[in-house]
């Protein structure tokens, strides 16, 4: 009875895991993304409404909040990611959620910036627990013949998160307000929506969750020897390979999420386009590459479970170079002839995370899974820290295309590193 295990579709559970933890894994991935996503593109509504911030100064603001969110996850994520493997994976998600719902529910209360940034920072260390155990309970549930599978498919449940908060949640205000509210309290409307949202999740989280560890207590290292593991590991060189993927795949995202919008703004005068409508292709051009990416990720975690690990790398560093340094040739953002462009950097990017998240649970052993991949997101933070600041740089300097080059060169040498560890330790998977 002990090898009995469920499918969900063609994705093969590990014994003892039902399909209603499944289910809940599924969920998780598309509330935590979204919660975690959601907060970037809700709080400009605070800034400008409930602070009054002048828009000269909303950039700069924007870019400290989201500094300290990367610094937060920076020192906590590997300590959250021992924390579960010492105690669990559903104490940190449940305890990570209502984080993240204390940090929304205050938020609406700020009267000065100070307040926003310790806010924030309750916030921050809830997303630090999410992102140090996501990826960790879905590696825990699956087989590792369909773990590219499992993962293809929560990149969709990702995507449909953003979309929920976007199509969702942020349209509260408007609704409220044609309800007779005012514009301040409609905003505050939207946060506690959202902070109400995440500790519901928690209680789902908590039902839903498998309990107890992959491992027996006694087989598990001393919490301090496993501190240090994630980076003891690097004497594993595929395990290196994910840690770079991650520092490639968490920074191309970043980029893309900051600088495309800001591309098609800092051409719009160029082209005879107002602001306001260079705002709207721009959230078309993101819907465009969103799409592009729901739709790709199973099919590359399908591809991704035929072939060895390190060769699927290879093929979504492949991908995901050609997709961003093909921003240097674009012409214009406008021209709908580009467009092919933009899909194939959502593809690339896309693959990149589940290439990362499926080598890095393929060689992290059970006793320390946690750990390491909570160190792959340590890498991913940096990752985001780099190239935000990097690309701003280049962006400002060079060219608007700049900081999407300056990631897919980084990724033809992840590419690079691929194609050497497959040749030198071909491994069976």
């Amino acid at each position: 009875m002990a090898n009995v295990y469920e499918n969900v579709g063609p994705i093969a559970l590990l014994p003892g895991v039902r399909r209603f933890n499944f289910w809940t894994y599924m969920y998780a991935a598309f509330i935590c993304i979204a919660m975690l996503a959601g907060m970037n593109f809700l709080q400009i509504y605070l800034l400008e409404v409930n602070l009054q911030i002048p828009r000269g100064e909303q950039g700069a603001l924007t870019g400290l909040l989201a500094f300290c969110t990367e610094v937060v996850a920076l020192v906590l994520i590997v300590p959250f990611g021992v924390w579960s493997d010492r105690h669990g994976r559903r104490p940190i998600m449940v305890g990570g959620l209502i984080l993240c719902g204390i940090g929304y529910g205050l938020y609406p209360l700020v009267d000065t910036t100070t307040k926003l940034i310790v806010f924030r920072i309750i916030f921050a260390v809830g997303v630090a627990a999410l992102s140090a155990v996501v990826a960790t309970v879905g590696n825990d549930y699956t087989q590792e013949k369909s773990r590219g599978r499992l993962f293809g498919f929560s990149g969709v449940m990702n995507g449909l998160g953003v979309v929920f908060m976007s199509a969702g949640i942020a349209q509260i205000p408007a609704f409220l307000q044609n309800q007779g509210y005012t514009p301040v309290q409609a905003g505050h409307g939207m946060f506690f929506a959202a902070a109400l949202l995440c500790l519901v999740s928690a209680i789902i989280m908590r039902a839903g969750l498998q309990d107890g560890m992959p491992v027996r207590k006694t087989e598990r290292p001393p919490a301090k020897e496993m501190l240090t593991s994630g980076l003891r590991a690097t004497s594993n060189p595929r395990i290196v390979l994910s840690y770079l993927a991650a520092f490639a795949g968490r920074s191309d995202n970043a980029i893309k999420g900051l600088f495309v919008s800001a591309w098609v703004i800092n051409v719009a005068p160029a082209e005879g386009v107002s602001v306001p409508d260079a705002m709207a292709y721009a959230g078309i051009l993101m819907a465009m590459m969103g799409g592009a990416t729901m739709v790709w990720m199973p099919v590359f975690g399908f591809i991704i479970d035929k072939l060895n690990r390190v060769t699927g790398m290879a093929l979504a560093m492949g991908l995901a170079a050609l997709g961003y340094c093909s921003m240097g040739l674009i012409t214009s953002p406008f021209d709908p002839a580009m467009r092919p462009a933009f899909i194939l950097m959502a593809i690339g990017q896309g693959s990149a995370i589940v290439a990362s998240i499926t080598l890095v649970g393929q060689e992290a052993g059970e006793a320390e899974r946690g750990t390491i991949i909570a160190t792959s997101g340590w890498f991913g933070a940096l990752g985001i820290l780099i190239a935000s600041l990097a690309g701003g740089i280049l962006f400002d300097v060079i060219s608007p295309a700049a900081p999407f080059v300056m990631i897919g060169v980084f990724q033809a040498v992840v590419l690079l590193c691929a194609v050497f560890i497959r040749l030198r330790a071909p491994g069976k998977f």
